[in-house]
């Protein structure tokens, strides 16, 4: 489950949802301004909104992935931020487009402290250090990507590719996701050869250094 292969797939699923989660959120603000006339201050407020929503979900969500699995908690989050982006391009009203903003924070909570709890998962004091490095560095690169081109694909694609783009990457993370299951339960079939040994969880809970991780970074995101 948690082999070197393994982390290439968890970081690229990092990078997809750092660029995505980026090009909505960070642009969303611009959105409200030109389609319902949102000046600074109401988006100073839809500001603070998205961070109480994480502050309080991310928190949550950590919970949710020690408990019911690492996958779960990826699927679960996907699975929300595609559907609230999908339903999100079909809105026209602006307590219907907060609602969706609201609601995509809500599964992106599910996401991030389950991605940084795999990548640290199995190894050692050294390991974790540069696992978190590489982290950071994918998760800011990316954004920065997006940060970068986001205006541009606005201006060439259109206001509505606020949320199509990102809920065709999040439908990409969400098939990705299922991939990587599928090699994690093999790599765990393989590892425990004595057919007559208990079958091993596909999603144990995380070892005590990398639930101590886990919930430093519940505090660390909001």
């Amino acid at each position: 489950m948690f082999s070197r292969r393994l982390k290439s797939g968890y970081f690229i699923l990092e990078g997809l949802n750092s660029f995505s989660t980026v090009y909505y959120l960070y642009y969303f603000y611009f959105f409200m301004r030109t389609e319902h006339g949102y000046g600074n201050r109401a988006n100073l407020l839809l500001a603070a909104l998205n961070g109480a929503v994480y502050a309080l979900m991310s928190w949550q969500g950590g919970r949710f992935a020690q408990r019911f699995g690492y996958f779960t908690s990826l699927k679960l989050g996907f699975g929300i931020m595609t559907a609230a982006l999908a339903v999100g391009s079909q809105v026209h009203s602006a307590s219907g487009h907060i609602l969706i903003m609201a609601v995509t924070v809500v599964g992106m909570c599910f996401t991030w402290p389950t991605l940084e709890a795999l990548v640290s998962e199995g190894e050692t004091r050294v390991g974790v250090q540069r696992m978190v490095g590489i982290y950071n560095v994918t998760w800011a690169g990316t954004g920065a990507v997006a940060y970068f081109t986001g205006g541009a694909m606005l201006e060439k694609l259109g206001p509505q590719s606020l949320f199509y783009v990102p809920a065709a990457i999040q439908l990409g993370q969400l098939g990705l996701t299922l991939w990587l299951e599928s090699k994690a339960r093999r790599a765990v079939t393989v590892a425990v050869p004595n057919s007559f040994a208990p079958t091993p969880k596909p999603h144990p809970h995380p070892a005590a250094r990398t639930r101590v991780f886990l919930r430093l970074a519940w505090l660390a995101n909001p």
